[in-house]
């Protein structure tokens, strides 16, 4: 009886696979490197590709594994936009802050099957935070304060040929970065005020909190107090969505 005939691949399809091979492990590597002029001009395209469908915590790995415990709370103003910007002493009502991320992390201990869903503010918190400690002093501290009046946060729409004018092509891509994370931030914290407040919520103020795990040494003995450092993002409008997000949301 005669032994059936093995196909073979075509060789093109193999070399094919390995040059995509060979590209997501270059890609790999450059994204999770050290900063060079090289990998900070790819960072657009990097960014494209693993904060997209391949979005993972690379902190899990060394030489930089995680070390802190991570937490994004977020509060609103109900009362209308123009005595929401006049603040407390206009007459403002703000809301207790929510910390979104221990809610999350109460529905997630325990459970093996929890969704991403419950672990959404994590991945926000760490995204944003790396890309808040990037910019300058000066820069966080707009970065922090109220923008309600739906000007550009650092004076200039940063996709402009302005602003490639009044920024070096790094400080010009951390400052993107920035804000297309700080729009996510802002965004999430939007739907849960929504979920809460529905329309009353005018506008939105996120803060981030890192907190030091206790090292190896001291686990039996853990300080009772442990370090803090926080990230504020000031008031911002809150974000629009049509009915749809909403709805799944909802």
């Amino acid at each position: 009886m005669a032994k059936p005939r093995i196909r073979r691949l075509p060789a093109v399809v193999l070399a094919i696979a390995g040059l995509l091979a060979a590209g997501h492990i270059g890609a790999t590597l450059a994204f999770t490197g050290p900063e060079t002029p090289l990998k900070q001009s790819m960072q657009p395209a990097l960014n494209r590709y693993f904060l997209g469908p391949l979005d993972q915590g690379w902190n899990l790995f060394a030489p930089g594994p995680y070390s802190q415990d991570e937490y994004m709370m977020v509060r609103a103003c109900t009362s209308d936009f123009e005595t929401c910007a006049g603040g407390a002493d206009a007459g403002a009502e703000f809301t207790p802050w929510r910390e979104v991320t221990a809610e999350e992390v109460a529905a997630v201990e325990y459970n093996i099957f929890a969704n991403r869903e419950s672990r959404q503010s994590k991945v926000v918190h760490g995204r944003f935070w790396p890309a808040a400690s990037k910019l300058s002093d000066e820069q966080r501290e707009i970065a922090a304060g109220n923008h309600i009046d739906g000007e550009p946060i650092f004076g200039v729409d940063l996709y402009s040929p302005e602003a490639e004018e009044a920024f070096s092509p790094n400080e010009l891509n951390n400052l993107r970065s920035y804000q297309r994370l700080e729009d996510v931030a802002v965004g999430l914290g939007s739907l849960y005020m929504y979920q809460d407040y529905g329309e009353a919520a005018t506008l939105v103020e996120v803060r981030m909190l890192r907190k030091a795990v206790p090292s190896f040494s001291q686990r039996h003995d853990p300080p009772e107090e442990r370090t803090q450092h926080w990230t504020n993002i000031g008031w911002r409008p809150v974000t629009t969505f049509d009915e749809e997000v909403y709805a799944a949301w909802s």
